[in-house]
């Protein structure tokens, strides 16, 4: 497996991050108002004790005393407000931007082809919508939140101080860029290592995730010391890592605390120089002192709050390059309403990529309405790619593949699909009611209709029944009636059956060969399977060898033929039967 080929860089993502932002631009109007109200506000408090010194305590104005510290305390209320209003807002505005990204993000995923899925693990798809849209939101929430704010504490703390004696304020931040850079290059490399830490999660987790699903095979196989082993240098990595992180993190503290010690110390001897030269009075000494000692704490607070920001970034780089990943893609066209399920290929050639041999040469047949149809071969022949390329999952080279005499290649893909049931030899089932697994939550699909799907399927389960993960509290063969059913509920007029009664018991299969009989009354039919069983019923069997027709006919005429068919019937189909994952990684 390996990465996508699309990537963002950190201005795409910022660019990203405004478009998000301009959905609601009054509203960041307000909060940034409020930023500088508050910062205006947390100024003017030393300035007024400045001048309680200067103007009340010293010449003793107790009248004029009572009114500065009213006048305090009005500003500290004037603060406190201004600080709920963007405290309260910033959070609002972050947890709807965060709504934005999650919801774009799934709703693209959902539309990404079938490639891309092939090539990229589970796991990863998961952590990019799970732990790096939580990271997305910190940086709404938290990361973007600090770093402004305290941006602009800062530049108004450098202002405040200018004001009283820019001299004084130059020599005291004398010092500032030296320690500035140095915890910037200390920043870097901790972004760096961020990056290394996410892909190694994502790593872990895609390891997880495969594992996970496939552990009946794992401890079928005795394969868990492997797994662990492997498991174990995954973590390990990953811990080591996270420590030189840990120690690049480790450094920042330090390195602020001595820059403090270097930058009020410097406040306190040159300030007391000035005032002893009548320079700066007491109390504007004791305010640009209190200034001197709020300068260093927007300085922590943006070097700490940058990690986080750094950390959203590079997730949100890693949400962004997801969703860049180009969609599926449909030319102009519609299909027609009345649909009668002919489908006829001409001199189809099909390579899953360029270096990689035809999975397809040179198909062509057609396959009239409400025609049974059975596809055979060997592992892969073919016969995957063939319904795959008929649900649209790859684009088939144009004038190719026809329905109703319309190039498949100008059908929209959901129009297409709707009319399109496919039974899968392992059906999909979701968490939720028996009911939801039959209509997928459709609302147009009555009750009624449900009802009736089930009793032509003999499925004889309450349509309350809770479904669990995978389907798993059902047997196969139920699971496989639940797909039948849900075949009758959508109703639609070309039917695929992948291997749809591989996994069933005898019984089972006479109860679903009668509801198949049914339901393919009128409809097309494709029927991958390999059970004599199955394919005798059919009109007609087209046998795929290496991706190419090797005979066609009917089931009898096949086997009294002796080809192909016939060396398949007599050496058991059963025996070759195959996952549709599995003839897909060998059609290529």
């Amino acid at each position: 497996m390996h990465d996508s080929l699309v990537r963002v860089n950190t201005r795409q993502v910022l660019r990203r991050i405004v478009s998000y932002v301009g959905r609601h631009p009054w509203v960041f109007t307000l909060i940034v108002a409020s930023v500088f109200a508050t910062a205006a506000a947390s100024r003017a408090l030393p300035w007024i004790i400045g001048q309680i010194i200067d103007r009340a305590v010293l010449p003793k104005n107790n009248e004029l005393f009572l009114r500065l510290a009213f006048l305090y305390l009005g500003m500290e209320i004037v603060k406190t407000v201004f600080q709920f209003i963007q405290t309260y807002q910033f959070q609002k505005f972050g947890n709807r931007m965060l709504f934005y990204v999650r919801e774009d993000l799934y709703r693209h995923v959902l539309n990404l082809p079938l490639d891309f899925f092939n090539r990229t693990p589970v796991g990863r798809v998961v952590t990019r919508m799970t732990n790096d849209v939580g990271s997305i939101g910190e940086l709404f929430t938290d990361g973007v939140v600090a770093v402004f704010t305290q941006g602009v504490v800062l530049i108004a703390t450098v202002v405040a101080m200018s004001l009283i004696s820019w001299k004084l304020t130059l020599l005291t931040l004398i010092t500032a860029p030296v320690y500035i850079y140095v915890t910037y290059r200390v920043t870097v490399r901790i972004r760096l290592l961020l990056h290394d830490t996410k892909a190694k999660l994502s790593a872990m987790n895609a390891f997880l995730a495969e594992n996970i699903s496939g552990i009946k095979v794992i401890q079928l196989y005795n394969k868990t010391g492997r797994q662990n082993a492997r498991f174990f240098q995954l973590s390990e990595d990953y811990r080591l890592i996270n420590l030189r992180m840990i120690k690049s993190y480790a450094l920042l503290q330090p390195v602020l605390n001595l820059f403090n010690a270097t930058l009020i110390t410097s406040a306190l001897y040159l300030g007391g120089y000035f005032h002893l030269q009548d320079a700066l009075p007491l109390g504007l000494l004791v305010t640009f002192i209190m200034y001197a000692q709020d300068f260093i704490h927007p300085i922590r607070d943006i070097l700490e709050k940058v990690q986080q920001f750094q950390n959203s970034l590079t997730s949100a780089e890693r949400v962004f390059t997801l969703l860049e990943e180009p969609e599926e893609t449909d030319r102009a066209g519609e299909l027609n309403s009345a649909l009668r399920g002919e489908i006829e290929i001409r001199d189809l050639s099909f390579s899953y990529r360029p270096d990689l041999p035809p999975a397809l040469k040179n198909i062509s047949m057609k396959i009239l309405p409400g025609e049974s149809v059975a596809l055979v071969g060997r592992t892969g022949s073919g016969k995957t790619t063939m319904i795959s390329l008929l649900q649209r999952f790859y684009d088939v080279p144009a004038g190719t593949m026809w329905i109703d005499g319309q190039a498949i290649e100008t059908i929209p893909r959901q129009a297409l699909r709707r009319r399109l049931g496919v039974i899968q030899q392992d059906p999909v089932l979701f968490r939720g009611t028996l009911e939801f697994n039959i209509t997928l939550g459709h609302p147009e699909i009555p009750l009624e209709r449900v009802e009736l799907a089930c009793r032509r399927v003999g499925l004889k389960l309450p349509l309350a029944l809770a479904i669990g993960e995978r389907g798993g509290n059902l047997s196969l063969g139920e699971r496989q009636l639940v797909a039948f059913a849900r075949i009758f509920a959508f109703d639609p007029e070309i039917l695929i059956l992948d291997e749809a009664t591989a996994n069933i018991d005898s019984e089972t299969e006479q109860l679903l060969k009668k509801a198949t009989d049914e339901v393919t009354q009128g409809r097309t039919s494709l029927v991958i399977a390999h059970r004599l069983s199955t394919i005798e019923h059919c009109d007609r069997v087209v046998v795929l060898d290496q991706g190419t027709i090797a005979e066609t006919g009917t089931p009898a005429e096949l086997l009294a033929r002796g080809g192909l068919y016939a060396q398949l019937a007599s050496a058991g189909l059963k025996s070759m039967r195959i996952a549709e994952s599995a003839d897909g990684i060998a059609d290529p």
